[in-house]
C-alpha cells in the first residue's frame, strides 16, 4: 500500500502543487497520469483549466507489484476583472475608479484607503491629493481573488510667477511655471502691450527667456494665455520682465 496527499480545491492562478507519495519503504516506482498533471505529481490548475479532474497515480515495485489509487481535484474560476493602467484627474477635483467585473457574488478592496470615498466597492470615488497607485483585490465566492492597480495622475495647478529677471545671472533667467510640464497638451501664448505675439508654444517644455526671435525684449509687463487643456479652463494674467 502506497499513500499520496490529496490536494485541492484550487483557483485557477495558484502556483503548482506537488502531490507528495509515501512508498512506505516499498522500492519501486510511482506514475501520476491526468489533465494538468506530471508523471510526477506536479498539477498546475493553470494548465488544467477550470474543473473537475481525475488525477491516477499506479505505483510499481522492483517485484513487479502494483498498487493503484485517484483523486479528484477541483479547480474553481477566479473573477475577470478589467481596470485601465492609469487615469488623470485635476488637483481638487475627483475621478470614479473605472473597474469593471462580469459576475456577481463578489467583495472587493481597494489599498491604499487614502482619497477614497469607499474601499469596499467595485466603483469608488478618488480624490488624492497627490498620483497614487491604487490596488483592487475581487474575491469570489469561492475564495478565488485576482488584483489590478490602477495609477491616478493629479494634474497640479499651474503656480504662475508674475515676473522673472532674464539677465544672463542663472538666477530666475527664465519664467518657468510650475507643474505646467504635466499638461501635454497646455500651450502658452504672450503678447506685448500692442497685441503683438512674442511668444507661443505647445507643452511649454522650453521655458520662456524673455527673447523674441533671439532678441531680448525689453522691460516691461506682458501678458498671457495659458490653456493647460485635460478639462482645466484657461487662465490669463500678466508677468513682467525685470532687467
Amino acid at each position: 500500500v502506497v499513500t499520496v496527499s490529496s490536494i485541492g480545491p484550487l483557483c485557477q492562478t495558484d502556483q503548482p502543487v506537488q502531490i507528495v507519495q509515501n512508498t512506505n519503504g516499498f522500492i519501486g516506482r510511482g506514475v501520476f497520469t491526468g489533465t494538468g498533471v506530471s508523471s510526477t505529481g506536479l498539477f498546475d490548475p493553470s494548465v488544467s483549466g477550470v474543473g473537475t479532474f481525475t488525477i491516477n497515480y499506479v505505483f510499481t515495485d522492483q517485484n513487479g507489484c502494483t498498487y493503484s489509487t485517484n483523486q479528484q481535484v477541483i479547480v474553481n474560476p477566479v473573477p475577470a476583472l478589467t481596470l485601465i493602467p492609469d487615469i488623470v484627474v485635476l488637483e481638487g477635483g475627483q475621478v470614479t475608479l473605472p473597474a469593471k467585473v462580469t459576475t456577481d457574488s463578489l467583495t472587493y478592496q481597494w489599498t491604499p484607503s487614502t482619497g477614497l470615498d469607499h474601499d469596499n466597492i467595485l466603483n469608488p470615488i478618488a480624490s488624492p491629493n497627490g498620483n497614487t497607485i491604487y490596488k483592487l483585490v475581487v474575491t469570489n465566492a469561492l475564495g478565488c481573488s485576482v488584483a489590478a492597480e490602477i495609477s491616478v495622475i493629479v494634474l497640479k495647478y499651474p503656480v504662475i510667477p508674475n515676473a522673472f529677471t532674464p539677465n544672463g545671472d542663472g538666477i530666475n533667467d527664465a519664467w518657468n511655471i510650475q507643474y505646467l510640464n504635466e499638461y501635454p497638451n497646455g500651450t502658452v501664448n504672450i503678447f506685448n502691450r500692442y497685441g503683438e505675439k512674442v511668444f507661443s508654444e505647445n507643452g511649454y517644455g522650453t521655458p520662456w527667456d524673455g527673447k523674441y526671435h533671439g532678441s531680448d525684449l525689453p522691460q516691461g509687463t506682458y501678458y498671457y494665455i495659458i490653456n493647460p487643456g485635460s478639462g482645466r479652463k484657461a487662465m490669463s494674467g500678466s508677468v513682467t520682465i525685470i532687467r
